[in-house]
């Protein structure tokens, strides 16, 4: 029984130091709603930050550009940019976005976003086969937005599809 013991802890050790050695890259931000000015998401299965890129012939472009617009008591405009250091991106935009759960298709002035790869090659939301953007926190006194999202981005060109999964923001646009 001793034997036993010993064998089990060994194992459970074993497990846990395996566990603690992954990669701090690995891990999407965490969903919160406090300004932090965090983006990622997963693009098929792979963890996907916006840290901003480099361009050749200049400065480093923000990892993520906000424009917001109060349209109604309940409604608003939305436009999230984001870049990464893969030199791919993520765009979100709400056109008449509101708090809570918005579809994101690809038809003319409805909610939509687009995933560009490193070739530039545009995946855009679907109509077959809507996303969605979540709005968890508006504060539009502090200038505070975050979410959640997922979407399939299709390339029209090949039809390749992306999967844009568990993705979340949480931006001060004052502080960006």
């Amino acid at each position: 029984m001793n034997y036993f013991l010993k064998l089990l802890m060994l194992v459970a050790w074993a497990l846990l130091i395996a566990n603690s050695c992954k990669p701090k890259e690995d891990a999407l931000p965490a969903p919160t709603t406090a300004g932090l000015n965090t983006f990622g998401c997963k693009i098929n299965g792979k963890v996907w930050i916006a840290d901003g890129i480099r361009n050749d012939q200049g400065p480093a472009k923000k990892a993520i550009e906000v424009e917001f617009k109060q349209l109604s008591a309940t409604t608003f405009y939305l436009f999230i940019h984001t870049n990464a250091s893969t030199k791919d991106r993520v765009q979100l935009t709400l056109t008449n976005g509101v708090v809570g759960t918005n579809l994101l298709t690809n038809r003319y002035n409805d909610p939509f976003a687009i995933y560009y790869d490193n070739q530039f090659r545009l995946f855009n939301s679907m109509d077959a086969n809507p996303g969605k953007l979540v709005i968890t926190r508006l504060d539009t006194v502090n200038r505070i937005v975050s979410g959640t999202f997922e979407f399939d981005g299709q390339f029209i060109v090949s039809k390749e599809i992306v999967h844009i999964t568990e993705g979340r923001f949480d931006i001060n646009i004052n502080t960006l």
